[in-house]
């Protein structure tokens, strides 16, 4: 779902998402384990996910959590997975194993699109909310003390409804998502996205219903050595692999929604051009179809409805984030 403050404006992804499709190829090619796309089909950016695996660090997890369990959502806990300047097509560059093998055991879109402007604390409050820039309130993209989130996030609403929110982030300025008792435990952790897994590893032991991590390298990356440079790729390799930790600690059952915040090019992300606005979008878990390319457009607004549907609540009639409906079994 677009914003409706620029309809009509949905930015020109024609080449990062033919590009897309040959790296799903070529990343078949070289890890037929992952059940990329070859042959006929190879030319559409969908995954063919016959035979996906999740690499797994323990006994626990999404890979094992219940995905063909016939699950309801309503029932389950649901994290949040941001990963901060992630550009959809350095997914099948990188490539990104865990990220892809949640696409191919839930439904996923590589055309997602953020908002404008396409930065990280804007990004991030319309994530979390469903709201527009606009309407919520955070459009700069620093820290400012006493400044919070102008409507309820996803956080507050599971409050509300007497569940656990847990917030764990890697970049100071994200604390303006949560207003004083909009969450049980916010956290941030500014050693990289390792000690943000570990923090959120913590967090699943001591029990949550919805759970938010924030991993900022990738975009790190991005500013210092140029989005999908071979440096940039690298950070991807290496967040991926933080989700794949992640992953295994979670409990059976779990819903996850892996996204960004904005993608980037050059060293930059904040002109709206495609490549800054054209997000990955997972989820996996109870009642979500498997191996599904999601045709509707989908924003970074939907993600906190979706997250609210998964945990059996809806957000404010006035947001503008709506589930994306095609992810889940009818």
């Amino acid at each position: 779902m677009l914003p409706p403050s620029s309809p009509g404006a949905r930015p020109s992804m024609s080449r990062p998402r033919a590009l897309f499709a040959l790296l799903c190829l070529c990343a078949g090619a070289c890890n037929p384990e992952l059940g990329l796309a070859i042959g006929p089909d190879a030319s559409s950016s969908s995954l063919d996910c016959e035979e996906p695996e999740i690499p797994a660090s323990g006994d626990a997890g999404i890979g094992d959590a219940g995905i063909d369990d016939g699950g309801v959502p309503g029932a389950h806990p649901v994290v949040i997975v941001s990963i901060d300047g992630l550009r959809a097509d350095a997914v099948a560059l990188a490539p990104a194993d865990t990220i892809i093998s949640l696409a191919c055991r839930g439904a996923y879109s590589m055309d997602a699109q953020t908002i404008l402007p396409s930065t990280t604390l804007p990004a991030h409050a319309s994530m979390v909310s469903g709201y527009t820039a606009e309407q919520h309130g955070l459009l700069h993209d620093y820290m400012k003390a006493d400044c919070y989130i102008e409507v309820p996030t996803v956080f507050g609403l599971a409050e509300e409804a007497g569940l656990r929110a847990v917030i764990v982030v890697g970049k100071q300025k994200l604390v303006q998502l949560a207003p004083p008792g909009t969450c049980d435990e916010f956290l941030w952790i500014s050693a990289g996205d390792a000690a943000v897994v570990d923090a959120a590893i913590g967090a699943i032991e001591d029990g949550f219903d919805i759970l938010f991590v924030h991993l900022p390298e990738v975009d790190y990356a991005g500013h210092t050595s140029g989005w999908m440079s071979v440096e940039y790729l690298a950070q991807v390799r290496a967040a991926d692999g933080e989700v794949a930790r992640l992953v295994a600690a979670l409990p059976a059952g779990t819903t996850v929604i892996v996204t960004a915040d904005h993608g980037g090019h050059g060293t930059k992300h904040s002109e709206g051009t495609a490549e800054d606005r054209t997000i990955p979008w997972i989820i996996a878990g109870p009642g979500v179809r498997q191996g599904t390319e999601i045709g509707a457009e989908v924003s970074v607004m939907d993600t906190a409805a979706t997250a609210a549907f998964a945990l059996g609540f809806a957000l404010e009639p006035d947001a503008v984030g709506r589930p994306v409906d095609e992810a889940f079994a009818p």
